[in-house]
């Protein structure tokens, strides 16, 4: 493979010239397609840098929305749920708005999303569409990850953490010449407890690997990342939500959890020539998971669903900049392409309290009364369902940058084409007989649904931005459109076959029914791209007073969502779920962030608002028109600083960090009668600073505030998952 054999001949080829002691921080985004500096990009970013995110506990992209405006990713289930709201936009499962690139490569698979960082030099959060450089799932914002590499830093780092709940973190690494190897370890005991057999419900044990080797290969940079994570976790402290309003303990009989095994290969070759310099960007990623949930979250035995996936991708892109770069005019052109295949098995296994109530007390309803009661001989039976998934993509796009004066013009389109396919296989075999006959004249029903289907689709992605520098403001302004990639129903085939059974069942005896042979029909199955156009006007504020240094941006926009990606529960006890186009949403907000920064002391704040409601969305039964979009709060803000304190001689300094979180309203349903009050966090951290190593004390919310992350329906019983308590930490890290 074209990794491997890059890898040993950058081997052989030796180690850099130079090596660099200190982890630099530079104020240009240093992506292989973006390299400007942060004032001059005409949408806002909000950037972290090695040091914040270590004090601050960083540890993932749950961890970095609370910084960010307008940005949630709530903390809840499993590591297998990262549903991300940005805007007002956003969606629970399947494809995210927000994308992921980590050292430039493209995490396609939001599973992968909740994974631990450890040596993270730099993370850019860019707000508002990115489709038409980053394309596909970047229709509302884009994070981009970069970790340290040989070039930045020579030595050994490390960290040791302990924690309330039984935490316990680890983490180790060591560059030396063009090698950089870095691992990490996390445990906690769990948070939350099942009263059914008092054993934890998010028991988490994790392990990450990352070798990355950076030089020289005949006088071309050559960067290759090898990262593998492995997690395993039990998961769902979900609790039941009475109709009175109050919230019974965890309790449920059946096992649930989470296990993954993510590898992903990056290579970037990068060839400069006399006019032009071409970087290739390649990877392999494959992932393996499996979800088992006890599906009901209660203490009767109805069904439960295990989900295992083994993914394998290959991406591949080439970026074509000019070798020289012009004062007046710079161009980025660039070609993507990718292929995944999914692999998935999603059987659900029903068990004798939901064969009664959800299929047998069905069928005896419309049963003539000469038949008697129909009864299974099973107490069990799997409605298995295999998947083959493929997706494939190629896109082409070109971006220009014209600087006139004071004025830089960005203008680009990407031309995106992208398909998947889906072969289905799902099958039940039950043997059914009549009471008062004792189980005589026992009769089999076999159902069975498979098939194949495919979607095609095409999307033209342009961009137009200003920006005009006056100096130590800017002011910008965009209009761009991002799209969200469309995709399969997976979850809802057991409720397709559990319909399908029903009527094979009647249809042995001769009985009508009076409800059609696939109440959520095939055309179900599958969903469309949801699109946006986004537009966007603000400012840039940069300016140095003395000591002190200001910064803050400020922008409004307004975001038209066509062909919107709801989840969406079948009415009844379904089993599944799914996702529909829910017609058109409207959303508008404004952001704004503030930085000061003076001899040591940092104040940094933040607030987004969102006004995100249905313009058009119909279920059928419903008109939802001028609601809320749910799960995506209205407002998010952020006050927070931190105090270095220079010391001198062995103790080098004491830094003190605090931060204040307020989100707003959530609303958790459709028609806005259920949702989350605006609640506040508090978090604090103190670092003693030494020579070779620092030791520090961490809290998260210290006021132990109590509110609701996720709500959900599962067979007509409402379910809510509440946040995590108060948590202390305590840790040691070292640099050599």
């Amino acid at each position: 493979m074209i990794q491997l054999a890059a890898v040993f001949a950058i081997m052989a080829a030796g180690a850099p010239d130079s090596v660099v002691d200190t982890i630099s921080i530079p104020s240009v985004i240093t992506s292989s397609k973006v390299s400007v500096p942060v004032e001059r990009m005409s949408s806002p970013v909000s950037t972290f840098f090695l040091k914040d995110i270590e004090r601050e506990g960083l540890k993932s992209p749950k961890t970095v929305s609370s910084l960010v405006p307008n940005l949630h990713i709530p903390d809840y289930g499993s590591a297998m749920t990262s549903t991300i709201y940005i805007r007002g936009l956003g969606s629970r499962i399947d494809n995210p708005v927000m994308g992921l690139y980590i050292d430039d490569i493209p995490i396609l698979d939001k599973n992968a999303y909740d994974a631990d960082f450890h040596d993270i030099r730099r993370i850019d959060v860019f707000r508002g569409p990115q489709g038409t450089i980053h394309g596909r799932n970047t229709m509302a914002g884009l994070m981009t990850v970069e970790t340290i590499s040989p070039s930045d830093y020579q030595g050994i780092r490390g960290a040791v953490e302990y924690g309330s709940f039984g935490t316990f973190s680890a983490r180790i690494s060591a560059y030396r010449d063009s090698l950089g190897i870095s691992a990490a370890l996390r445990h906690s005991d769990g948070y939350y407890k099942n009263t059914y057999d008092d054993t934890s419900v998010d028991r988490t044990g994790s392990a990450s690997l990352r070798i990355r080797l950076k030089a020289s290969l005949f006088g071309n940079p050559v960067d290759n990342t090898l990262s593998v994570n492995a997690i395993k976790q039990r998961g769902y402290p979900y609790r039941h939500l009475r109709e009175d309003g109050s919230l019974s303990p965890i309790n449920y009989n059946g096992y649930s959890g989470y296990e993954r095994l993510s590898i992903i290969d990056g290579l970037k070759l990068r060839r400069s020539g006399e006019r032009f310099n071409i970087t290739s960007i390649s990877s392999l990623q494959a992932l393996f998971d499996r979800m088992d949930m006890d599906q009901d979250f209660t203490t009767r035995s109805m069904f439960t669903l295990r989900q295992a996936q083994r993914q394998a991708a290959v991406t591949q892109e080439l970026i074509l900049k000019p070798a020289i770069p012009r004062q007046d005019w710079t161009p980025t052109t660039g070609v993507f392409a990718l292929f995944r295949y999914n692999a998935m098995s999603a059987p659900v296994t029903f068990k004798e309290d939901g064969i009664n109530d959800l299929i047998l007390s069905n069928a005896n309803a419309h049963m003539p009364d000469y038949y008697g009661t129909m009864a299974f001989i099973e107490n069990t039976f799997p409605i298995t369902s295999d998947f083959g998934i493929g997706t494939y993509n190629v896109a082409a796009y070109h971006e220009s940058r014209f600087t006139r004066g004071r004025w830089l013009l960005t203008s680009g389109v990407r031309l995106d084409f992208e398909g998947n396919f889906m072969t289905y296989d799902s099958h039940a075999l039950v043997h059914f007989y009549f009471n008062p006959d004792g189980g005589e004249g026992v009769n089999p029903c076999e159902t069975s649904y498979k098939g194949t289907t495919s979607n095609i689709y095409f999307q033209i992605l342009p961009k137009l931005a200003v920006l005009y520098d006056a100096g130590d403001i800017k002011l910008f302004a965009n209009a761009t459109k991002g799209y969200k990639a469309g995709g399969f129903n997976t979850q809802i085939f057991s409720d397709i076959l559990q319909n399908l059974m029903m009527n094979d069942l009647m249809g042995k005896l001769g009985v009508h029914m009076d409800r059609p042979a696939v109440s959520v029909g095939a055309g179900s199955t599958s969903y469309k791209p949801e699109e946006s156009w986004n537009l966007e006007a603000g400012l840039r504020l940069s300016r140095k007073i003395g000591h002190t240094l200001l910064r803050g941006t400020a922008s409004a926009y307004l975001i038209d969502v066509r062909h919107q990606q709801l989840t969406i529960f079948p009415a009844g006890k379904s089993t599944g779920r799914m996702m529909a186009n829910a017609g058109r949403t409207l959303s508008r907000g404004i952001e704004a962030t503030l930085s000061l920064d003076y001899n040591g002391l940092n104040i940094n704040a933040s607030v987004g608002t969102t006004d995100a409601r249905f313009k058009d969305y119909n279920d059928g039964n419903n008109d939802y028109s001028g609601k809320h979009v749910p799960y995506a709060p209205t407002m998010t803000s952020s006050l927070g600083g931190s105090w270095r304190l220079d010391t001198g001689n062995t103790l080098r300094a004491i830094i003190l960090g605090v931060n204040w979180n307020r989100t707003g309203r959530i609303y958790w349903n459709e028609d806005n009668t259920a949702l989350q009050a605006p609640y506040s966090t508090l978090s604090a951290d103190i670092t003693f600073a030494f020579n070779k190593f620092d030791i520090y004390f961490r809290g998260s919310n210290l006021t132990g505030t109590q509110y609701g992350l996720f709500y959900f329906k599962s067979i007509g019983n409402e379910f809510m998952q509440m946040a995590r308590p108060r948590s202390l930490t305590a840790g040691i890290s070292f640099n050599l």
